[in-house]
């Protein structure tokens, strides 16, 4: 087996060619291992960020997937709340305020009214919750307007299209800095009171959802199905279904995984085949020889497999660093795409799956290893000698 490892790196540009091959095809394995579940995973972890892990909706919409509203919102919310096992009902209703500075309107801004003593959308990181009056805007908008708790801003309900001014104008003093969970890099986001927004828009007694927690102990299926049967026009999805529906929908995501992560295997098997079958050949007299002596087919083909076992061992050491700093690469790549929100990622690192996408390619390096190994073996020592001699 020291022979064979010897000659392995005989021919050292070959040799370092090969695992940098071997590298680059473990780094893709590995990135598309962990693309596959992982825009899924990190997406479930913001939905249940606050402790709601249901989400009731007008009947057959998705959260925020449409202007379609719950109307007549408190009774709704008081049906919901008498289900056995809910721990509290968080509204929110979802709509497009305009900054005004001066007499003209900027771009608009995701507004969305909430019940500050209950709400999942983001986490106060200076200031408060708002009162009446005031607004919670994101961090980005807090940098870019330079704002801060106790500054003033004016947000317009609409654009007076034949004067082309802003319309509804109202002041609010802003209570707290937050960040927004859902909201993309960059995104200009404000939290008012529920009240507010439902006057601002014209939609009272309305919301784009509800959030729902559950007791301690209770199943979130078991009780989307009790809150349905109570509340016949609306949909609940717990957590497990917006993940299955978000994994429908990024399907095509898991197949180019599947696709690149087997064209990856393929070039690795390629690759070690080449090298080791290379290896074999230049060293086909030696093997020969050792067979006349008498030593085993078993021990030869066995330092063979070593050759390929190693090559991929060290392509998969090379992997590892270039996979996971291709991943953060292709992260920020992906998630500049507008409407991802950015505290979700493309790529998890879990190391059980990482493990087992290194332990695949060490794995077709050995057998890769085992074909060139298995005809040297096998091939009658007579003519090897013969072949030899010639």
């Amino acid at each position: 087996m020291a022979s064979s490892l010897r000659a392995l790196f005989r021919r050292r540009s070959r040799t370092l060619l090969a695992l940098a091959g071997i590298g680059i095809s473990a780094a893709l394995l590995l990135d598309m291992t962990m693309l596959a579940s992982g825009l899924t995973e990190s997406f479930g972890e913001l939905l249940g960020a606050k402790g709601y892990a249901l989400r009731v909706t007008p009947k057959g919409i998705l959260p925020f997937d449409s202007d379609a509203t719950i109307r007549d919102a408190a009774a709704t919310a008081r049906r919901i709340a008498s289900v056995p096992g809910v721990a509290g009902v968080a509204p929110a209703l979802g709509a497009q305020l305009y900054p005004v500075t001066g007499d003209s309107a900027r771009e608009p801004v995701f507004a969305t009214g909430i019940d500050p003593r209950g709400q999942m959308l983001y986490r106060v990181l200076r200031g408060r919750e708002p009162g009446p009056g005031e607004v919670v805007v994101s961090e980005p908008m807090a940098r870019d307007d330079r704002l801060r708790p106790g500054s003033v801003v004016s947000l317009a309900s609409g654009l007076d299209v034949s004067l082309g001014r802003p319309r509804g104008t109202r002041r609010y003093v802003v209570s707290g800095v937050a960040e927004f969970l859902y909201d993309y890099a960059g995104e200009h986001s404000v939290a008012l009171p529920l009240g507010e927004v439902q006057r601002a828009i014209g939609r009272d007694n309305q919301v784009s959802l509800f959030g729902v927690s559950a007791a301690e102990g209770v199943d979130p299926g078991a009780l989307a199905a009790r809150i349905g049967r109570v509340v016949p026009e609306v949909s609940v999805y717990s957590t497990a279904e917006l993940l299955r529906e978000t994994s429908r929908r990024l399907s095509y995501f898991r197949q180019m995984a599947t696709i690149l992560g087997s064209v990856a295997l393929t070039v690795t098997a390629l690759l070690v085949a080449t090298i080791i079958t290379i290896g074999v050949r230049e060293r086909f007299g030696e093997i020969a020889t050792l067979r006349a002596i008498g030593i085993a087919r078993e021990r030869i083909l066995l330092g063979v497999v070593a050759e390929g076992l190693t090559l991929a061992l060290l392509g998969c050491a090379l992997g590892l660093p270039l996979g996971l700093w291709m991943a953060r690469r292709l992260d920020r790549i992906l998630l500049s795409f507008p409407g991802l929100p950015s505290k979700v990622t493309f790529f998890t690192f879990d190391p059980g799956r990482v493990a087992f996408a290194l332990a695949v390619v060490v794995a077709v390096g050995a057998v890769a290893g085992c074909v060139p190994g298995l005809g040297a073996v096998r091939s009658p020592l007579g003519q090897a000698l013969r072949e030899e001699a010639e």
